[in-house]
């Protein structure tokens, strides 16, 4: 409540003068006082001033017709902060990594806008926003980077599987719709294309995409918080759409059994199966349960209601049952891994690479596994490397994963270890060059820093006690060129810079 009250007070003290400020603006969208948010709402304040200096000074923006001042904005926008397109960015998110959303872009691109007392009007057309830039004269349309043409199907099918969203959190009846009955419907609860939007108006909408992003990746929580921002600053049905669908989710997971709200869901998707929503939320459910079944032990059962779940599927989808056996497959990987069967994991991972050998993920599963595997098997080192090449021989990959690289790595540093220590100075110079190829054949391992250290230290070692203080104290710079900030090496260094 206080949360609401100070932004209505906000609005209602400083609403008329925004326009003119930036500052304002910014503490229209980032109302709190919390450090982060306060961090937050700087970083766009310094973003955006960067870029109106750059307009300013370098294009001469000022100076120049609104069609051109709109074409230099845009230009500077594309080039400089809207790079790449992410539909859970929000709006510091453009300045700190240059991703973007269509709401953040419609907002910054808005407050640029103002800044040079451009006028312009809001829309929302189906998926994404976008401003009208001076409606009553040139009618510039600003979208943002990675925009596209929105053909008539695809905006029919989003409006129906809003609907089928609609259908689960409204008492109305809406089935036998005419298509005219239908969109009448979807604009009801949703955005009306033709509707400009003021700027608080698109500041809700961020908000909702937000919302919107944190729905479709199952973050019910985060849906709240940002619809709960959204409401603060305009009253919209399709707020309170999203809300109740979010509770719903929630509510479903919270009690998986819950039986008469997937049969329903189930039936709405049998009867329009090229909805997304619904597979994505059965999919959730679906995942919820298999691994209340799997922390539980009993696999047989989760087996058994894959196939329960999957024949309750629209005719003809064979591909979301091959969606829910992947998802078991891959629950089942971390529940052999976290139960120390490792037998059994490596087995499975051996299947899904089977099943799709370029995948890089499953490679990764399968070298991770084969390694780990090795390491438990072989305690020797050099029949564990030599066990670790056969296998990169029938998996090259596994020549690019960090376990292969800790293994060759330890093995030789180890051996050139020993050869020093044993005062084999002829057999360890040949060991530390093979040791130098290696660290410029394989990737990062995760103990690399420490095998680099054996290897050059007892290098250095040697030749200081030989009282040959320059290769002592090269061999040391040569460790540090990997691990610059070892404290060790950096010791050593200032010791041997005495000699």
């Amino acid at each position: 409540m206080v949360r609401s009250l100070s932004l209505f007070l906000l609005l209602l003290f400083t609403f008329p003068v925004l326009a003119d400020n930036l500052d304002g603006r910014l503490r229209l969208l980032f109302p709190g006082n919390a450090p982060a948010e306060v961090s937050e709402r700087q970083l766009v304040e310094k973003g955006l001033e960067n870029l109106l200096r750059q307009l300013r000074y370098s294009d001469k923006a000022d100076r120049k017709s609104t069609k051109k001042q709109v074409h230099l904005i845009r230009e500077r926008f594309h080039r400089q902060v809207l790079r790449q397109y992410d539909p859970g960015a929000n709006l510091a998110d453009a300045f700190r990594q240059g991703t973007y959303n269509d709401a953040t872009a419609a907002l910054l691109l808005a407050l640029t806008l103002e800044q040079f007392n451009i006028p312009y009007e809001g829309y929302v057309d189906h998926w994404e926003s976008y401003l009208l830039v001076d409606p009553t004269g040139t009618r510039i349309p600003l979208r943002h980077p990675a925009a596209r043409k929105h053909d008539p199907q695809s905006a029919l099918r989003y409006r129906r599987e809003y609907l089928a969203l609609v259908r689960q959190t409204v008492g109305d009846d809406l089935t036998g719709l005419s298509d005219a009955e239908a969109d009448s419907v979807f604009y009801r609860y949703y955005y009306r294309p033709d509707r400009r939007l003021t700027f608080l108006q698109l500041s809700a909408y961020q908000e909702f995409r937000l919302a919107q992003h944190a729905y479709a990746n199952g973050q019910y929580q985060a849906v709240e918080e940002h619809l709960n921002e959204a409401s603060i600053r305009e009253n919209r049905r399709a707020f309170q759409v999203l809300a109740e669908a979010g509770q719903l989710q929630l509510s479903s997971l919270r009690q998986p059994d819950a039986e008469g709200y997937i049969t329903g869901l189930f039936e709405l998707w049998r009867e329009d199966p090229t909805n997304g929503y619904l597979p994505a939320a059965l999919l959730r459910h679906f995942d919820e349960r298999q691994r209340q079944l799997l922390n539980a032990g009993k696999l047989e059962d989760a087996r058994r209601f894959l196939d329960q779940y999957a024949e309750r599927r629209p005719a003809g989808l064979d591909a979301w049952k091959a969606e829910l056996e992947l998802l078991q497959q891959l629950r089942l990987l971390n529940h052999y891994q976290a139960n120390g069967e490792l037998d059994a994991a490596l087995q499975l991972a051996n299947a899904l690479y089977e099943g799709q050998p370029d995948n890089a993920n499953f490679q990764h599963y399968l070298a991770e596994l084969t390694l780990v595997h090795l390491r438990r098997t072989y305690p020797d080192p050099d029949e564990l490397v030599n066990r670790a090449r056969a296998a990169a021989e029938q998996f090259p990959f596994f020549l690019e994963h960090d376990r292969y690289a800790d293994i060759v790595l330890r093995q030789r540093a180890l051996r050139i270890r020993d050869l020093f220590a044993a005062g084999d100075e002829a057999q360890g110079l040949k060991e530390l060059k093979e040791f130098r190829d290696q660290l410029q054949r394989v990737p990062n391992g995760n103990d690399r820093p420490l095998w680099t250290l054996t290897a050059f230290v007892a290098a250095s070692n040697y030749y200081f006690g030989e009282r040959n203080y320059a290769p002592a104290r090269a061999y040391i710079e040569e460790a540090l060129a990997y691990d610059p900030e070892n404290d060790f090496l950096l010791h050593q260094q200032d010791l041997l810079s005495r000699y």
